[in-house]
């Protein structure tokens, strides 16, 4: 199986690579593009492949524009960092989308996929890239959130937010440089998935959500796990799950 792959982010690029030499040795690497115009002369050139893995946004925009002439016949996996609400008008149309952070559960499913629907035709029309590029924008994360103090209501901006965590069932927000929390009326499987920039915020484990910019030391810790130290006090142990070690290490290395 030769595979094309169209990411801007080297450390993406990197880690699919890793993860098709590691997991796929049948399959091969025939080339790779982090911009349009590199993608575009792959294209153009007679190498052959079966499959093209393609990040939504490249360095010099939305690879929509590659597919715009014609019947694009080859079967692609779609990466991006946003969620299914602006995919679901392709999502039949295409083998399959991953979100970012990339995991390599996701990656394989999502290969394995390929695999089942080979012989099948795979097409993208003209019509459907028009309406992906008109349809397609980047998502609005939250900028600021409510939080309630006394009998006041404040604005708290989320670049300002050190970390989100549950306990007993209540989602709290802490602030970067303080130790007040606050209680949101937000579910951390919400804050993860629809309101967080995943660049920013990550889900280190079940119960706790951390802002890049508010970690300042990185130890290890029992068990192959991490131990971080955010710059906001805190009783709570901030301990990357063994499991999230790899995927947080490629988050936080972006």
């Amino acid at each position: 199986m030769n595979l094309l792959i169209f990411e801007d982010e080297p450390l993406a690029q990197e880690r699919i690579q890793a993860i098709v030499k590691d997991q796929l040795p049948d399959w091969k690497v025939a080339g790779s593009a982090q911009s349009l115009e590199e993608a575009k002369d792959l294209l153009n050139s007679s190498l052959e492949y079966d499959l093209l893995l393609c990040d939504i946004h490249l360095a010099d925009g939305l690879c929509f524009e590659l597919f715009k002439q014609g019947d694009f016949k080859k079967p692609i996996i779609f990466i991006t960092a946003y969620d299914e609400y602006a995919l679901e008008s392709f999502e039949h149309n295409c083998i399959d989308y991953i979100l970012k952070p990339i995991k390599e559960e996701r990656l394989l499913k999502a290969f394995k996929k390929h695999e089942s629907l080979i012989g099948s035709q795979q097409s993208i029309s003209k019509d459907l890239v028009n309406t992906l590029i008109s349809h397609y924008q980047k998502r609005n994360f939250k900028r600021r959130f409510l939080a309630k103090v006394g009998s006041k209501m404040i604005f708290i901006p989320v670049e300002d937010v050190a970390c989100f965590f549950c306990e007993d069932k209540i989602v709290y927000m802490k602030e970067i440089g303080s130790s007040k929390k606050y209680v949101i009326n937000h579910s951390l499987d919400e804050l993860e998935n629809q309101l967080l920039n995943p660049d920013k915020f990550y889900r280190i484990n079940r119960s706790i959500i951390i802002n890049l910019e508010s970690v300042i030391e990185i130890k290890t810790y029992h068990n192959g796990r991490l131990k971080l130290e955010l710059n906001a006090p805190e009783n709570l142990e901030m301990v990357v799950a063994r499991e999230r070690v790899t995927e947080f290490k490629n988050w936080i290395n972006q």
